[in-house]
């Protein structure tokens, strides 16, 4: 009779800290706080435009009744008496003008056409680069653990990097034209499934590798970054570059997801068919599958592993 190995669902503990009593998974946590923040926000925003519109429609059907007092009182100042101030109109002029004022400031300030701005988009790009070697750290480890925030040093450090990400979205965010197009963006995206995360890390004491290699995603960046500090100048070198960012981070990330899913295995299997791959085998066997050698020495074993090769091969 086939017994159900139970280590699959045991989470190991470190530091002696407190966790879940029956040891469980609580990946879906971590998801769920991703998932929370991007659909939250994406209903905020298309709820923001749909009471916007309205409001036009209505301020529209309006729109004569205050064309007719405003040519009442023109005729009114013609007979010598003073035209009445409307101070709800004065109010939501001074609203818009600040809203203005913020957003132009917020523009300057992650503008490539500003010092400050070529400064914050080296530094988030060397700060993203700097997270993504704390994952290659991490991944080493087991993809849900016990941890301490205040006794792991890589977690702390995640953790300030996550900070400052979370305010240059904010300032890109007020800066966005496109509220919903800013949201649906390849970089909103990744602060969506690597930035929340770290909050739940540190309040359920506990880590998940999860979807922290999407950090990768920010190399396609590289050769805007060697623009912006005069390094590359040739049209050729920069096409050059660029096509070497797409394909290396295409690389890590998806060594990143089939080194998720196999370490972890198939939910509807109860996690019992996962294997124990280290993140650089994951990164050979995209490899080898990119070439189309396929040396059969290091393989998927999960569904959503396979899956997710013929869909990369297919790609």
């Amino acid at each position: 009779v086939h017994e159900p190995k139970m280590d699959a669902l045991i989470i190991p503990v470190t530091m002696e800290v407190p966790c879940d009593s029956r040891g469980q998974r609580m990946w879906w946590a971590f998801l769920a706080s991703s998932m929370v923040t991007f659909f939250g926000g994406l209903f905020i925003i298309l709820l923001w435009r749909t009471l916007k519109y309205l409001w036009t429609v209505c301020c529209h059907c309006g729109g004569k009744t205050k064309e007719a007092q405003k040519i009442n009182n023109g005729s009114s100042q013609a007979d010598g008496t003073l035209k009445p101030v409307d101070e709800k109109e004065e109010t939501v002029a001074a609203e818009v003008g600040w809203m203005t004022s913020v957003k132009d400031w917020a523009g300057v300030m992650i503008s490539a056409q500003t010092l400050t701005g070529r400064v914050l988009v080296v530094l988030v790009f060397a700060l993203s680069i700097g997270a993504l070697v704390i994952y290659f750290i991490d991944s080493s480890n087991p993809i849900e653990s016990c941890q301490n925030f205040y006794k792991d040093f890589t977690l702390q450090i995640d953790m300030a990097f996550n900070v400052f990400f979370l305010l240059y979205f904010g300032l890109r965010f007020i800066a966005a034209n496109d509220k919903l197009w800013f949201w649906l963006e390849v970089n909103s995206v990744v602060d969506f499934f690597t930035v929340p995360p770290v909050f739940v890390s540190v309040y359920l004491n506990r880590s998940w590798l999860g979807l922290r290699f999407l950090r990768a995603l920010r190399l396609i960046q590289f050769s805007e970054i060697l623009q912006f500090l005069n390094i590359l100048k040739a049209s050729n070198s920069i096409k050059l570059v660029n096509l070497l960012s797409i394909f290396i981070s295409t690389w890590l990330t998806a060594a990143g997801f089939i080194h998720l899913v196999e370490n972890s295995g198939d939910p509807w299997e109860n996690f019992q068919n996962n294997q124990a791959l280290t993140y650089w085998e994951c990164v050979y066997l995209l490899m080898v599958t990119m070439s189309t050698v396929g040396y059969g020495d290091v393989y998927a074993k999960t569904t959503l592993g396979r899956l997710f090769m013929v869909f990369f091969i297919l790609g």
